[in-house]
């Protein structure tokens, strides 16, 4: 186990045309919860991303199946910014 935490400088979810992002992961979330969460959300994105395949009216699962995979992205880039990159503090 590790005492690491999420940084909370990933983003995701872009406005419009624009590079400017929605949401963004918080900070202070323990490695282990956030991995855990990422797992559930990239299982869920691949459940309707198999649905879309199967599906004559898959377009409908598309959209959530992209925020779902955008928001487990932004964990794992944070997780590894939080395991990897050089702390000030350390």
């Amino acid at each position: 186990m590790t005492t690491s935490t999420t940084l909370g400088n990933a983003t995701f979810t872009r406005v419009n045309a624009t590079d400017l992002k929605l949401f963004r992961v918080n900070a202070g979330v323990p490695v282990e919860d956030a991995l855990e969460m990422v797992s559930l959300l990239q299982h869920h994105a691949n459940q309707l991303n198999f649905d879309a395949a199967m599906s004559d009216s898959g377009e409908r699962f598309s959209w959530p199946a992209l925020y779902l995979g955008e928001m487990a992205k932004a964990l794992i880039d944070d997780i590894n910014d939080a395991l990897f990159l050089p702390r000030a503090d350390a």
